[in-house]
């Protein structure tokens, strides 16, 4: 054990371990267990405010005084009491293009998690009067909910500091959420019941079908280098060619209104349907297949405290789905929300045990996979940000341990709807990744204008 640590000290949790797994797909590049990220204001900061806000923050967050050592290959994690930010450099930008070169430099360098570094925090200004807090952290650390988390409390802490409104409410204890993992996983009959639910439901329809974002080149390369014909899951996992390109697009506002309309008449989440106008044009490019799956990440925060603390929860689960061609689309994301219901009713399952049991099932090689993607939804809204005029931005880390990581979200401040596909470029381009947006947006005005068209009538007309 590291020496002179007084506090008690864990294993990682699920989710965590899955994070650390990461590493062995990207054998030579850190930098893809952290999350970059900012936001940038309209209001006026006073940076050294800001900075003991900033302090404050670490004080009530937990999850920002954890600390790693490995002992005997394993990480293991310990909270210190106190810790404090003497310096936050401050930057100046004179263009959108310098910010974007300089943080994603900053989000490209790994992060020193052994030797007691978890994240780094940058104060900027921007060339159009505009302010900025970035964050880079380690993904043991945080996860994306818990950074908004940290935006939204640093931002009500400031308030408090600035315009002596209210202290917000303490956060929740991400050490207490640890310690209620841990004593679930040790009891072997939840993993048991849990792994009987997730045969079953990845069974049902028979091993499923990879329908990968450029066509099928992969599986049929697969298949003809092994010769067999019945290869359902190419092999894509590659610890070397981990090079990734970071394609935004934004959805027109005119559709993106239409779409967030349908969303809130017809409580729709984001999640769904933008996963849905991905799967069925994923099954126009693949030969007219209904079976997709993707891998969803839920930030399973169930309880309030839960919700308002920081640290990494997230896991990733499994929404397959199978239709036919009568189904609407609409019926179609009724099936949707009913794989998240049950999803989410079996999260607690490790993703990391679900890996192996689909492995064991479908007798899949190391590094053959069935999904699609992992996507995530962003449930970014106008008061998220303690409600603060914001604009969120991520930054690429250049490397990703999968072929494809899209994640969604509302762009609060231009009123549209943004997709981000991260992607490795030896196995997807850019221009692949233009025709899935294309694709997708083209699925989505149909479905939104004409939610009764089945779909087999919308992959006719895409």
């Amino acid at each position: 054990m590291k020496k002179n640590i007084k506090s008690p000290v864990y294993d990682l949790i699920p989710p965590q371990e899955m994070i650390q797994f990461m590493l062995k797909y990207s054998f030579f590049h850190k930098q893809v267990t952290q999350i970059p990220e900012s936001i940038i204001l309209d209001k006026e900061i006073d940076f050294d405010i800001m900075k003991k806000a900033i302090n404050i923050e670490i004080e009530r967050n937990d999850c920002m005084r954890l600390r790693f050592f490995k002992e005997k290959g394993k990480i293991k994690q310990y909270f210190i009491d106190e810790y404090k930010l003497d310096d936050i450099p401050v930057l100046t930008f004179k263009s959108e293009q310098e910010q974007i070169d300089v943080l994603t430099a900053d989000a490209q360098t790994p992060i020193r998690m052994l030797k007691d570094e978890t994240y780094r925090i940058k104060f900027f200004k921007r060339f159009d009067g505009r302010y900025g807090i970035y964050i880079c952290v380690h993904h043991l650390v945080m996860d994306n909910a818990a950074c908004f988390v940290f935006f939204n409390d640093v931002l009500a802490i400031y308030e408090h500091l600035t315009e002596d409104k209210p202290m917000p409410k303490p956060l929740g204890k991400y050490e207490d959420h640890i310690k209620k993992e841990l004593e679930y996983i040790a009891n072997p009959e939840n993993l048991k019941k849990e792994e009987e639910a997730y045969t079953e439901y990845i069974t049902e329809h028979g091993e499923p079908l990879y329908l990968g974002v450029e066509g099928q080149k992969f599986l049929e390369a697969e298949r003809k280098k092994k010769k067999d014909p019945t290869i359902m899951a190419p092999s894509l996992f590659d610890p070397f060619h981990d090079k990734a390109e970071f394609t935004k697009k934004v959805i027109p506002y005119e559709e993106s209104q239409k779409a967030i309309k349908f969303m809130d008449e017809n409580s729709v989440s984001g999640e769904c349907l933008i996963q849905l106008a991905m799967r069925l044009f994923l099954s126009k490019i693949n030969g007219g297949h209904l079976d997709t799956y993707f891998i969803t990440l839920c930030p399973r925060r169930r309880t309030l405290s839960e919700k308002r603390s920081g640290g990494t929860y997230a896991a990733p689960l499994p929404w397959r789905l199978v239709l036919d061609k009568d189904t609407t689309f609409m019926e179609a994301l009724e099936k949707l929300k009913e794989i998240q219901v049950w999803t989410f009713r079996h999260m607690d399952y490790p993703y990391m045990a679900y890996r192996d049991l689909q492995r064991k099932l479908f007798n899949y090689p190391a590094a053959a996979g069935a999904s699609t993607m992992m996507f995530s939804w962003f449930p970014l809204e106008a008061n998220t940000m303690n409600n603060w005029n914001y604009e969120f931005v991520g930054y690429g880390i250049g490397r990703y341990v999968m072929v494809l990581y899209t994640f969604a979200m509302k762009d609060v401040k231009n009123g549209t709807l943004k997709i981000t596909y991260q992607h490795r470029t030896k196995f997807i381009t850019v221009e692949e990744i233009d025709r899935m947006q294309e694709g997708t947006e083209k699925v989505l005005k149909l479905g939104v204008e004409n939610p009764n068209l089945t779909v087999g009538e919308i992959l006719e007309m895409i």
